[in-house]
């Protein structure tokens, strides 16, 4: 089937994305496509950030953005990438990161997850915190290699480290490493443009979500580029930040928590007012953001 084809047929089909996942409403704009480093480019505008690895060895993406924005997605993976996906990594099980699956795979692209993953795919999951029920994904859309805790790709003059990050965003979170190019995207265990979903209906933990960062940061450089899941690209500078603000509104809220305050208590001191001017503008309201902190930690004493 040729890629205008399937993109026809899968935007009718696979219509999974959601507003808890950070999907985008398809305007049917051409994605942006931005360079990182020869060979690697960041397509934003799909839902979430999609990185493309293109050289000798065949194409690569990771992430496969929302079913909404598949055509736009198969044309803009043209434009950067000569020849057809050949393997497809994805960061994790949301729908805004895998509504593309279906189209490469019948193109003849293998995809690629950690095994929790492929496990939450497989059936219907619940997102407590917006009351989403998400249905189990087709057949077609599910990884076919898994892995537990690492797995190392040699492709294209470089080798992507694929490493699970467990307990983060979700229980199946892995970050996709370009050791020679010094690349890395994280998906959503970072959000550059605001507060993070930590989904802890699926095994999302704040505990988790800063022992990735730390892992990311324990590696990074200056020179290291950094794709989060949403936003625009970023260093290790700002993702620093980001962990700093983590650890102070977690701290805050805890010292509520032990205090016995209530939820409504401890939206009402506003632990992130200090920060709202810089995340406060996309991705979770500091309000989610507090409620779904304020359960993780509560259900921790």
């Amino acid at each position: 089937m040729s890629r205008s084809a399937a993109a026809t047929v899968l935007a009718a089909v696979l219509l999974l994305a959601s507003p808890a996942s950070g999907a985008q409403v398809s305007t049917m704009a051409a994605l942006e496509a931005q360079p990182l480093r020869a060979g690697l480019n960041v397509l934003r505008g799909a839902g979430c950030n999609v990185v493309v690895w293109t050289g000798s060895d065949g194409v690569l993406v990771v992430d496969s953005g929302n079913a909404a924005e598949v055509p736009q997605l198969l044309e803009a993976i043209e434009r950067v990438a000569a020849g057809g996906v050949r393997l497809v990594v994805n960061t994790h099980w949301h729908p805004d990161h895998v509504g593309g699956n279906v189209a490469l795979r019948r193109e003849g692209a293998t995809v690629v997850a950690h095994e929790d993953t492929r496990t939450r795919m497989s059936a219907r999951q619940t997102i407590t915190i917006h009351a989403l029920e998400v249905t189990s994904a087709p057949r077609e859309a599910l990884p076919v290699v898994t892995f537990d805790d690492a797995l190392l790709l040699h492709l294209n003059g470089d080798r992507l480290a694929l490493l699970h990050v467990p307990g983060a965003h979700t229980d199946g979170d892995l970050i996709a490493w370009w050791q020679s190019a010094n690349v890395v995207h994280v998906g959503d265990v970072y959000r550059a443009d605001g507060y993070p979903f930590i989904d802890t209906a699926n095994g999302g933990s704040l505990a988790g979500l800063v022992a990735a960062i730390e892992t990311v940061l324990s590696r990074a450089d200056a020179r290291t580029v950094i794709v989060p899941g949403h936003g625009p690209v970023s260093n290790r500078a700002e993702l620093s930040v980001y962990r700093d603000m983590l650890v102070a509104v977690g701290r805050r809220v805890r010292e509520l928590v032990d205090q016995g305050a209530s939820v409504e208590e401890v939206l009402a001191a506003q632990p992130t007012a200090a920060f709202d001017e810089r995340y406060g503008e996309a991705g979770e309201s500091a309000d989610s953001f507090l409620r779904v902190l304020y359960a993780d930690l509560a259900s921790r004493r």
